[in-house]
């Protein structure tokens, strides 16, 4: 073999040839393995980062069911719920907690917890304090301001929230509306002070009713031996005009303490009702004008005892013509024609709304 020059090629130059090329296929057959190799991997890292995808979408998809799931039992709570972060910003605002303190959540989110909630609420006891103390409440009682300015009682609990590694992210506090509780409370309060009132006026009732029965016995005799034409006889029939008087409020307040028994029957409503009506269309009977004549005497002894201080009583009474107000499915118990009206006014202190509410609860006086 030659080279171009027209020389020979040595058997040395020729092997070191051959050698060369025999590297070169070697080498290139290593780049191919290589290649073939680093394709195969890039396909399976393919595969692989697919799959990884797959199961990343999915788990968001999971992840987003669940937030859902769990935002629309939030939602549903008839617990307000509200959540600050470590700046002590408002981060979550339910529905319910709308409706109690009357604050929309976009109103709320991102503004201090002290701002909307913590208005003369004590340090302690409001959620920002559970992120400094590092403690929780469970079950206590206070006041907070709604929207409106209305000051309403809560009930709550607060609690730290926390990731899976127990750093703490903010902390969440639980509550909800005390108020009819506290009316209930009020109202239970109430009746059992009417029953224990109740069983103080039969115990009166009773005590009253022994010595009067003597005193009625010994008017009685008393005016037995008196002659007709004797001036204290008049004195005498005060003595029994009061017992009298006496007798029917002792009575008074024996019927009220007495249970009422209950007795169920059939009746025709429309000829029971025309009966009732009946009786309201009666003349008030001569000898039923006590419990009248009572009722004008206590709003006279009202009034002088209202004004302290001096003052004027007014008593005023007139005439005048059946109302025309009355609702055309009225029962129809005003008579027909004229009607008298007693009108008593005074300038004492007057009533509050809480007292006008109690006007008829048996036994309620402002009297100290």
């Amino acid at each position: 073999m030659k080279k171009r020059d027209g020389s020979d090629i040595s058997e040395e130059q020729l092997e070191g040839f051959t050698e060369s090329f025999a590297s070169f296929n070697k080498i290139t057959q290593k780049l191919h393995s290589a290649y073939k190799n680093l394709e195969e991997k890039f396909e399976d890292l393919n595969l692989k980062l697919e799959k990884t995808n797959r199961e990343l979408r999915q788990s968001l998809a999971e992840k987003e069911k669940i937030s859902n799931y769990l935002n629309n039992i939030l939602e549903s709570l008839t617990s307000g719920v509200v959540a600050i972060n470590l700046k002590g910003e408002i981060t979550l605002f339910n529905q319910a907690a709308e409706e109690i303190l009357g604050f929309k959540t976009d109103e709320v989110l991102g503004r201090k917890y002290e701002e909307i909630m913590g208005k003369g609420v004590k340090e302690k006891m409001a959620l920002p304090f559970t992120l400094k103390s590092r403690r929780s409440h469970v079950n206590e009682e206070k006041e907070v301001f709604t929207k409106g300015g209305k000051k309403i009682p809560l009930g709550f609990s607060t609690s730290l929230l926390t990731d899976g590694d127990d750093n703490v992210l903010g902390a969440v506090e639980v509550f909800f509306d005390l108020s009819k509780l506290k009316q209930l409370e009020e109202e239970i309060t109430r009746v059992r002070t009417l029953a224990a009132l109740g069983e103080m006026a039969a115990t009166v009732a009773h005590e009253v009713k022994n010595p009067l029965g003597g005193i009625r016995g010994f008017a009685d005799l008393l005016d037995r031996d008196l002659e007709g034409g004797d001036p204290r006889k008049k004195s005498v029939e005060k003595i029994m005009e009061g017992i009298e008087t006496l007798d029917k409020i002792v009575l008074g307040l024996l019927n009220y303490t007495k249970p009422i028994k209950l007795d169920s029957h059939q009746v025709e409503f429309v000829s029971f009702m025309d009966e009732v009506i009946k009786f309201f269309e009666i003349d008030l009977e001569r000898e039923k004008t006590e419990q009248f004549r009572q009722v004008i005497l206590n709003l006279l002894h009202n009034a002088i005892q209202a004004m302290s201080h001096g003052g004027r009583i007014v008593v005023g009474v007139n005439e005048e013509e059946k109302s025309t107000n009355v609702p055309q499915n009225s029962l129809g118990i005003y008579p027909e024609g004229k009607r008298i009206i007693l009108k008593i006014s005074d300038n004492g202190t007057g009533m509050s709304k809480a007292t006008l509410n109690k006007l008829f609860t048996p036994f309620f006086t402002t009297k100290e």
